[in-house]
């Protein structure tokens, strides 16, 4: 029986407004190569809501279990536990030079039979219970979610402790995911944009672990054994480089103890190092890729600036209204709706533990192509020497102050903000402070970003453009 919350606060009412919210959050994180959807009009929605100005009621709280710690926000709405957790600098960047594609086949596995369960079982078990338990690798990091419903916390915690300390890493699952990664590499080539994401990191990041391709080398993969990815499971799912977020229908006392429950039985420490950092700066370096296409499409990168950063909120901003707030962009008033040159173009702040960036893109067609880059270069350019103007700023902080709280309608979502808050070193008051760090920045500093970080052209990869096939 699905409990009711008794007083109707903040979350309740975000609860309700789920369907916006992603929408929204998908917005700003730029999952696709272009944004072609029409841009929310937040400020409206909020504008008379009992969202509007407020702060939240429940503060995030700092759990600690014996060596683990935890953010922990309490959440009492629905009767739902959601677990978010990762493991730095586990991830793909991280794989030995002759060993590539085994943070990747270590992730598909985990979920593939634990314990006393084979696959079936473990998977029908985790659906029966209504549990969610999923494994992803970044170049940086290995990450999981484990969501459940409050009164089946016990069958949850014992498929994640299960699969973090007795994944079974059966050969016939082995071999079916090597075949699967094996499979997506070859179709690599059939798809321009992998092909273009994947030399932007070879000419981006030449000569570091971030030039290499995601799903590994196809005779590394081959060659992987068992023994291999449960030496890596040991090396890198530790204690010691372990990020948890917890939020949902629980106390502190009862997180604290889940706490220990999930990750007790893991090793204290393992063999985890970072990457060398990356001091990347463009040289308005150009390479085409030589293919022909009805589209032709551009990634660019420029140097940017760590959170903890003094120009990070005032750059942030900058970028907010030059490429990063959709429609409403400078880029897209002027390169999409005055002149039609493309769908959709955009650029967003990128952060990884060894580079910060700015990138973005957009396609064309080869005959609109090199008019659209053309424009996309003077506004960057003139961004830098002119600045943005106080109505932009204006408008910009409003639809960032307003839509923040949006993204607490999902619980999965807090408890992934709450493993970024510790990431990135944010403090555990980031959540009320956050709106705050906006509104404080003056026309000044964002200026002073801009002629900073947009003084010089970035560098650009592109794919499809038929002159170069001519040549």
């Amino acid at each position: 029986m699905i409990r009711h919350p008794k007083h109707k606060g903040v979350f309740y009412y975000l609860s309700r407004i789920t369907v916006v919210a992603v929408l929204v959050f998908l917005g700003f994180k730029i999952p696709s190569f272009y944004k072609s959807f029409e841009r929310i009009d937040v400020e409206k929605i909020l504008d008379k809501s009992v969202l509007k100005d407020k702060k939240l009621a429940v503060k995030v709280q700092k759990l600690q279990a014996g060596k683990l710690s935890a953010y922990f926000f309490e959440e009492h709405s629905n009767p739902i536990v959601s677990v978010s957790f990762l493991f730095e600098n586990a991830g793909t960047a991280h794989d030995d030079e002759h060993k590539q594609g085994l943070a990747r086949l270590a992730a598909m596995l985990l979920t593939e039979g634990a314990g006393e369960w084979d696959s079936q079982t473990f998977n029908s078990l985790a659906e029966e219970n209504g549990v969610k338990l999923s494994f992803a690798v970044s170049a940086d990091d290995l990450s999981g979610t484990l969501a459940f419903p409050a009164a089946n916390a016990a069958v949850a915690e014992q498929l994640l402790v299960s699969a973090l300390t007795a994944p079974r890493l059966e050969d016939s699952y082995l071999q079916l995911a090597k075949q699967q990664l094996l499979t997506a590499l070859q179709k690599q080539n059939e798809n321009p944009q992998q092909v273009l994401n994947n030399k932007f990191k070879e000419n981006i990041f030449a000569g570091h672990p971030y030039a290499r391709n995601a799903l590994g080398k196809a005779e590394d993969i081959a060659a992987l054994t068992t023994d291999e990815i449960r030496k890596y499971l040991q090396d890198n799912l530790t204690q010691e480089n372990l990020i948890v977020g917890i939020t949902g229908d629980l106390t502190k006392e009862q997180a604290e103890v889940l706490l220990q429950r999930l990750f007790g039985g893991l090793a204290v420490s393992g063999k985890t190092a970072a990457l060398p950092e990356i001091d990347f700066s463009a040289q308005e370096a150009e390479y085409d890729i030589p293919r022909e296409s009805a589209q032709v499409m551009t990634r660019l990168a420029a140097k940017g600036t760590r959170r903890d950063n003094v120009d990070f909120y005032p750059l942030y901003l900058a970028n907010y209204i030059f490429g990063e707030s959709g429609l409403s962009s400078r880029l897209s008033k002027n390169i999409r709706e005055e002149k039609g040159l493309t769908y959709g173009v955009y650029t967003y702040l990128s952060f990884q533990n060894a580079a910060v960036l700015i990138e973005g893109g957009f396609s064309a067609t080869p005959e609109n192509f090199a008019e659209a880059k053309e424009m996309l270069k003077t506004e960057w350019l003139r961004l830098g020497q002119e600045g943005v103007t106080e109505a932009e700023l204006a408008e910009a902080k409003k639809s960032l102050l307003n839509s923040f709280y949006l993204r607490f309608a999902n619980i999965d979502e807090i408890s992934n903000m709450l493993v970024s808050m510790q990431k990135y070193k944010l403090g555990e008051d980031f959540l009320d402070k956050r709106n705050d760090y906006i509104r404080e920045v003056q026309l000044r500093e964002v200026n002073a970003a801009a002629r900073k970080y947009f003084r010089t052209i970035p560098d650009f990869v592109n794919i499809g453009n038929k002159k170069v096939e001519e040549k």
